[in-house]
């Protein structure tokens, strides 16, 4: 494999294009529901159903954009990064108008909803797409792939905390909840842009420059695309990731909601968030030395049992102002691990593939990669939605005692099975994987 390593520059520009990618969906799990149910005055339920919809009809395409991106030809600005930049200013354009377009449109709201967020999905899909398939392509060494898997899994924690430390307060300063929003996404948008453009620019795919000059098969047909699935470790961390991304999502909808009604401090959120922050920092960073320790399958269990036993915390002391920051602090520790991991071990999946199917399949990879994230999204997005409507939630209002314990099932009940759920798939998958030794090889041959 090239021996060439990963320039500073680029780890540099690497990290801005990964803080580039977040904003998007951060804002979307955390502020989207109570934008439009406190803010529209869409019900919770029409939300929740439109949640689920959309995002199981705009799923459809994930594969077949990762299909087409794996057939881009190679230009001299490389194969993945010229649909970076341009899917980056798509997304951003169609973002203001899934924020803003119901209000445009007060009249068709639902339609407006709808149609953008459906849209948000594909465009969304040119930006991350691209993005997810670089780790493969940008090195074959083991340990660069951690450093920039370390690289991508702090950039993942960093930015969302970042702006769950702004965003609380951007939005509280304003009595005009529409104003605090239209300065967020705004300055959201401009953001994404400008981070992704950039470190874009200082990337070099190299990878994809030797397979050019191997036998390996360029393309793969649609029958050699669902052989994959039959790949017992792109199975595993497939299943995984769905319910992890779920559990995570439906944690992070419902949390305005658990610390508007049962808190009764939103700002909270912003102190929860800097203090998570360096654990999720930690955690991120110190992964490649533990993964080099005690292997990337333990490291990643272990951080799904102290997820679990913070969700636990928090569901015992749900009123504690003081637990929740602790129990917000593990849980944000925890996934600076399991997000850091599952990028090096995607990676390694791919590497599986090329080994055992003889194609390239990053785009591809990093497609089905979305497809499930979509999913995750779809049910994060719908079941707190459908357990306010059916506890009998009232936007603005003192809640019921029905009202309030929905907010705690949502909010950390059913994260806690989806994470013991994770934990167990994971485990059982890998632990008796007949590759589990793949990457020890792979470091091998690629120093």
């Amino acid at each position: 494999m090239e021996n060439t390593k990963i320039r500073l520059i680029e780890k540099i520009g690497f990290a801005l294009t990964n803080l580039g990618n977040i904003p998007i969906m951060t804002l979307l799990n955390t502020y989207l529901l109570i934008f439009y149910t406190d803010v529209v005055g869409i019900s919770p339920a029409v939300v929740g159903t439109l949640f689920l919809i959309s995002r199981l009809l705009d799923g459809v395409s994930d594969p077949l954009l990762g299909f087409l991106i794996d057939r881009f030809p190679k230009t001299r600005f490389g194969k993945y990064k010229p649909i970076l930049v341009l899917g980056t200013i798509i997304c951003c354009i169609n973002y203001l108008l899934v924020w803003f377009s119901p209000l445009m449109f007060s009249g068709q709201k639902i339609l407006a909803i709808s149609v953008s967020y459906i849209l948000l999905g594909i465009t969304f899909d040119l930006m991350d797409i691209p993005l997810n398939s670089l780790i493969p392509v940008l090195t074959g060494r083991e340990s660069e792939r951690n450093v920039l898997s370390s690289i991508k899994g702090v950039s993942y924690t960093v930015g969302p905390t970042l702006l769950n430390i702004a965003a609380p307060l951007i939005l509280a300063s304003y009595s005009n909840q529409v104003s605090g929003y239209l300065l967020l996404i705004i300055g959201t948008v401009i953001v994404v842009a400008f981070f992704t453009i950039i470190g874009t620019l200082t990337l070099k795919e190299r990878v994809i420059e030797e397979i050019d000059h191997t036998k390996e098969k360029k393309n793969y047909s649609i029958k050699d695309a669902v052989k994959i699935l039959k790949v017992r470790e792109v199975a595993t961390l497939f299943i995984s990731m769905l319910f992890i991304t779920a559990a995570t999502n439906i944690f992070n909808g419902s949390l305005l909601y658990y610390l508007s009604y049962i808190i009764k401090d939103t700002r909270l959120l912003s102190l929860a968030s800097f203090l998570g922050l360096f654990g999720a920092l930690g955690a991120g960073v110190i992964v490649p030395s533990l993964s080099k320790k005690i292997g990337k399958i333990k490291l990643y269990t272990a951080a799904l049992v102290l997820i679990s036993g913070a969700m636990l915390l928090l569901i015992g002391f749900k009123s504690s102002r003081l637990v929740f920051l602790i129990g917000y602090v593990l849980v944000q520790s925890g996934l600076g691990f399991t997000n850091t991991l599952q990028y090096s071990i995607s990676a390694d999946n791919v590497d599986i593939i090329r080994k055992k199917l003889g194609f390239e399949p990053a785009a591809l990879i990093a497609s089905l990669n979305s497809l499930i994230m979509k999913f995750a999204m779809a049910v994060g997005g719908a079941i707190p939605g459908f357990i306010l409507s059916y506890t009998g939630y009232v936007a603005n209002q003192e809640q019921v005692g029905s009202a309030s314990t929905g907010i705690i099932v949502a909010t950390f009940v059913i994260p806690f099975v989806l994470y013991v759920l994770t934990m167990l798939v994971f485990n059982y998958g890998y632990g008796f994987s007949p590759n589990k030794s793949f990457s020890k090889e792979n470091r091998k041959s690629s120093v």
